[in-house]
């Protein structure tokens, strides 16, 4: 079977503009669904296919953090060469991290969604993540087991170049929180790890802004963006989204 990356999705509709950004070992189609319900509210989209992911473990093992940042740098400074002046970003798990990062660095974000944060992640339970996309993603694409297993045990013996840079990221992150001047709607799903609503919680006890909410979603795991309460968070977000300080 030929692998093809997904391809970014950009609809461009108002003035505003909303960055979306997509989940560790993910693909965009994290985002699609979410990324029609906001065109149809009339905002421009912007979602970024993040290096190395949906093309397979050899990929993903030769990128890491400034791989993805460069990509969410690119898609902000894209929107603003098409007259986008106001930017708000949302993301899901590596994305929310990434949504995270660039409300404290980048200028002129009116806001942030963040969804399913990691927090305090170690090398192993990064890898563990690796080896399991590994898996599902060579089953998928119809190689045999012993294929399958011979992949996995390479990556147990040279995890991805990028795996010490991505926890650094993650600390990095959560330590700087403090810089963010915009508003922040942080999410989580109940039925996610416990982690999960940890950094959650965390994240909004650490922000220093006025306007911040945090959410649990009671039938929600950790890909927030498609699962059964989507619906739910898709009106919240909009609400969210709506309700920041536009020039416009």
């Amino acid at each position: 079977m030929k692998i093809v990356k997904p391809a970014p999705i950009y609809h461009e509709g108002g003035y505003r503009a909303i960055i979306l950004l997509h989940s560790f070992t993910g693909t965009v189609r994290d985002v699609k669904n979410l990324a029609e319900h906001l065109k149809d509210e009339g905002y421009t989209i912007s979602a970024p296919s993040l290096a190395g992911h949906g093309t397979g473990p050899d990929a993903m093992a030769k990128v890491g953090p400034q791989d993805w940042w460069q990509d969410v740098e690119e898609a902000y400074d894209d929107l603003k060469k098409n007259g986008h002046d106001e930017i708000a970003v949302a993301g899901v798990s590596l994305g929310g991290l990434l949504s995270l990062k660039a409300g404290e660095e980048l200028e002129g974000i009116k806001g942030i969604v963040a969804m399913s944060v990691p927090m305090d992640k170690d090398n192993d339970g990064i890898n563990k993540r690796m080896i399991n996309y590994t898996r599902n993603f060579m089953k998928f694409v119809g190689h045999s087991d012993e294929e399958i297993e011979e992949k996995v045990k390479e990556i147990k013996e040279a995890p991805m170049e990028g795996l010490k840079d991505f926890k650094t990221m993650i600390d990095e992150v959560h330590g700087r929180l403090s810089e963010i001047d915009v508003p922040v709607a942080v999410k989580y799903g109940e039925r996610d790890a416990e982690s999960y609503r940890d950094s959650a919680l965390q994240i909004f006890d650490e922000l220093q802004i006025e306007e911040k909410h945090v959410k649990g979603y009671s039938d929600t795991s950790h890909l927030m963006t498609r699962s059964r309460e989507e619906e739910t968070l898709f009106e919240d977000i909009t609400r969210f989204v709506d309700g920041l300080s536009w020039k416009r």
